[in-house]
């Protein structure tokens, strides 16, 4: 799983997380854009191996959301509810893995744990947040919704602003499906999801 620490670090020292700053910011650290929307200046899609970056919101300010983890959704699951369970606790599995690196890495000092609602009204099924420089810091597992994949995010942006805008589930037809799927888990002799 990508280390998105340095990435995270140099965001939150912006003094404004504009959309041109934050993909320099992405750009400088060897993501590549991958799709741009006509109405802004800048990439709002990039990618680094299998990880994903999202620049969300219409600014000024906007959020950065880092797709770390994702799996598809599978329509021809033999037991939907029971493959879905699955995955939302083996996203969950893997938040904490998440959270320790950031907590024990460079960015450790500087975090400061919040008992606030930061999720800016999003519905994840399991998250921490942090505030950090001003900004807030929050690592997720999120289900957008039946059209998404479910996926473990890390999300920065301003302190007090949300990141409004297009909806995420759009940009996974052309973002997550362009991978090779590999088998995942399998569940009574049935595969239940795919592994980018």
């Amino acid at each position: 799983m990508v280390d998105v620490s340095a990435e995270l670090g140099r965001l939150s020292e912006l003094d404004e997380l504009t959309g041109p700053a934050a993909a320099a910011v992405l750009g400088a650290a060897g993501w590549e854009g991958e799709r741009r929307n006509p109405a802004k200046a800048w990439a709002t899609t990039w990618r680094r191996g299998d990880a994903r970056a999202w620049i969300q919101g219409d600014g000024p300010s906007v959020q950065v959301e880092f797709t770390l983890w994702y799996r598809e959704v599978e329509d021809e699951w033999p037991d939907p509810d029971t493959c879905l369970d699955d995955l939302y606790d083996a996203a969950s599995a893997e938040l904490p893995r998440v959270v320790a690196r950031l907590e024990s890495g460079p960015l450790g000092a500087r975090l400061e744990p919040s008992e606030e609602d930061l999720t800016d009204g999003a519905d994840y099924i399991d998250h921490t947040v942090w505030r950090l420089l001003g900004k807030v810091l929050l690592a997720g597992v999120k289900h957008d919704d039946a059209e998404a994949p479910v996926q473990l995010v890390v999300v920065v942006r301003e302190y007090g602003e949300g990141g409004e805008g297009e909806s995420l589930s759009s940009h996974w037809d052309t973002r997550a499906r362009t991978t090779s799927p590999t088998v995942g888990r399998s569940t009574g002799g049935s595969t239940c999801w795919t592994a980018p």
